[in-house]
């Protein structure tokens, strides 16, 4: 529902978007463009499944490119379904159902299924590596060979190809990890790293070799030099924040079943030794540990970990409560703190439909009251499945499974129905509202001071992205153009288009809220045609 109701949002996603259409536009699925600028900031894969995408249901609509997303989320929770079967010999089908489902139900999974990114995607890859190399992990004993180590391998190749060095990265904490613990490297022999080597080589290497070749090494220099170690090194693009940060906002991020997260307090010594879950804790704290000292930091970096945490969690929530006061005590400030971050939510979407709404304001508030009705269904439940202590494991699974359903139909509505109708948001789509309001045939469109790359993709390819000077000259040496400037921006346009004595006339505004920059701006319409007599205000 929400692929459909909510415009394309900026900036990675228009980013990826607009690249899937050149690519099925041009038929050059080598090289990855945004307009004439080469974009090297991920390989190809997500591309491709994009593009796949745009041609079965249509380039235009943004809902095409996200629908891989959704493929991605849907994979990866039925994955976390049997991965929690494999994990655990002894777990009843109500564990594995109430585990994929804290997955599904987790604020920030539910966003990115919602987006044309790569993340949903790397997320499925990453869980299929890991269920493969646990299950080599278990078999560590066992003298012939796994055919798992062929898949661990299959996946990781296909996770560079959509999001580079994570999945590797991920599966080197995670071995490392469990050598430390085990002190014992002997079962490494079973992965066949040569082999592995191989399979990656088969998988990535023509596309790499291809790209090299054909963009002269720009490409993999720009990936490297750009995008990656930037983020290693410095808070790239004004994403920097303090270690701790995902410590401090996890509650946040998979809400609802953040509520779940006090269970963890009830477990003992015995729980943690078992193969299980070491392996879960290894994959989560390593994996944690180094987005926490990385000084880029965005909210979806911590998805490749959000499977470890909630099949965790699926298994602690079926051990009776503890006797041991501190613990109890722990479960429930976690659980109110948790409550806070859904009350958040809906504050936030009471913010964003009184501010951002304009006439469709009035939907996202009937949006925010369900949310809202939601909310407090999801509390109900919650709260009896920490009140109640009953020995019967299925009661206590239905409170939980429950709550999940409720926050997979609360955070659905929060996107699809209130950030859809957060109209002011979706500057791009007010842009081409009021752009198919002239009566020109051929339209040549430049923005000045506004350059998301959303409005790209409403546009249109040839949509110019100007500056000041360059919009006047345009409009000097075409009269049909349709400049748009952004009022920060108007002064320098006036004195610029003077100065070469172009005569030009305000045609229209419009007021958003630029979500990149998060602030309001106003973008005025100027065409050296005279529509009306409007005069522009000095």
């Amino acid at each position: 529902m929400g692929h459909n109701s909510i415009e394309v949002i900026d900036r990675d996603e228009a980013r990826f978007a607009q690249a899937s259409k050149q690519m099925v536009q041009t038929a050059d699925i080598i090289t990855v463009k945004f307009q004439d600028e080469l974009r090297a900031k991920k390989p190809i894969g997500i591309y491709w499944l994009q593009s796949v995408s745009a041609v079965l249901f249509g380039t235009e609509e943004i809902s095409s490119y996200r629908f891989p997303s959704l493929l991605g989320y849907i994979f990866s929770v039925v994955l976390t379904y049997w991965f929690v079967k494999n994990l655990w010999s002894d777990s009843r089908f109500i564990q594995q159902l109430v585990s994929a489902s804290l997955l599904a139900t987790s604020f920030i999974v539910l966003a990115e299924a919602h987006l044309a990114k790569t993340d949903s995607i790397l997320l499925s890859l990453v869980t299929a590596q890991q269920l493969a190399l646990w299950v080599c992990y278990k078999n560590r004993f066992k003298q012939h060979a796994l055919s798992a180590k062929r898949w661990l391998w299959v996946f990781m190749a296909l996770a560079i190809l959509v999001k580079g060095p994570i999945a590797p990265v991920l599966a080197l904490i995670t071995v490392l990890g469990l050598i430390l613990i085990d002190r014992d490297w002997r079962w490494l022999g079973q992965l066949h790293f040569f082999y592995g080597i191989l399979i990656i080589c088969i998988i990535c290497l023509p596309w790499v070799l291809t790209v090299s070749i054909t963009t002269d090494g720009v490409f993999l220099s720009q990936a490297i030099e750009q995008d990656f170690f930037p983020k290693l090194t410095s808070g790239q693009e004004s994403h920097g924040a303090a270690p701790g940060t995902y410590l401090m906002t996890i509650l946040l991020f998979i809400f609802p079943a953040s509520i779940f997260i006090g269970s963890l307090f009830r477990t003992n010594k015995k729980f943690w030794r078992s193969d299980a879950s070491k392996f879960c804790i290894v994959w989560f704290c390593g994996y944690w540990l180094v987005l926490e000292l990385i000084p880029t930091k965005l909210p979806h970096y911590i998805l490749p970990v959000l499977p470890a945490l909630t099949m965790l969690i699926g298994r602690a929530i079926f051990i009776p409560i503890s006797d041991i006061r501190w613990r109890r005590i722990c479960e429930i400030v976690i659980f109110i703190l948790a409550g806070v971050m859904g009350l958040l939510i809906i504050l936030a979407g009471l913010w964003g439909s009184a501010k951002l709404g304009a006439e469709n304001g009035a939907f996202a508030f009937v949006f925010v009251l369900v949310c809202l009705l939601l909310l407090l269904g999801i509390y109900l439940f919650s709260y009896k499945w920490v009140k109640n202590n009953d020995n019967w494991v299925l009661l206590r699974g239905q409170f939980v499974f429950l709550t999940c359903v409720l926050g997979i139909g609360f955070n659905c509505m929060f996107f699809s129905g209130i950030i859809g109708n957060l109209k002011t948001m979706h500057v791009a789509s007010l842009i081409e509202e009021e752009v198919k309001k002239f009566p020109l045939n051929d339209k040549i469109i430049a923005l000045t001071g506004y350059h998301e790359p959303s409005s790209v993709f409403k546009l249109g390819e040839d949509t110019l992205l100007l500056s000041t000077s360059e919009a006047a000259l345009l409009l000097a040496e075409a009269p049909e153009a349709i400049i748009i400037v952004e009022s920060r921006h108007l002064a320098e346009f006036k004195f610029a288009a003077e100065n070469l004595e172009v005569v030009f006339y305000p045609v229209s505004q419009i007021r958003g809220f630029n979500i990149s920059k998060g602030q309001f701006i106003e973008l005025y319409f100027i065409s050296s045609i005279k529509f009306d007599d409007k005069a522009l205000n000095s």
